[in-house]
């Protein structure tokens, strides 16, 4: 994963209003791969092949002091 990126995110939102924000940051994100939905075991391997339709089991933690940030 490249780790600087860009990120878009397109959201419904409610009674059709829409809504423009446009904001900019840093953001420290970690991200691991598990081999089930137990996440007991993360894979270690890399570069990690999957096939296509195969499930991915993820964890991404966003580290940040900002309190208003989820």
């Amino acid at each position: 994963m490249e780790n600087n990126s860009t990120l878009e995110i397109m959201y419904i939102t409610e009674n059709n209003i829409i809504q423009n924000t446009t904001a900019m940051g840093r953001y420290n994100v970690s991200m691991s791969f598990y081999d089930s939905d137990s996440f007991s075991k993360p894979v270690l391997q890399s570069p990690y092949f999957v096939d296509l339709n195969q499930t991915l089991f993820a964890q991404v933690s966003l580290h940040s002091t900002d309190p208003n940030l989820l």
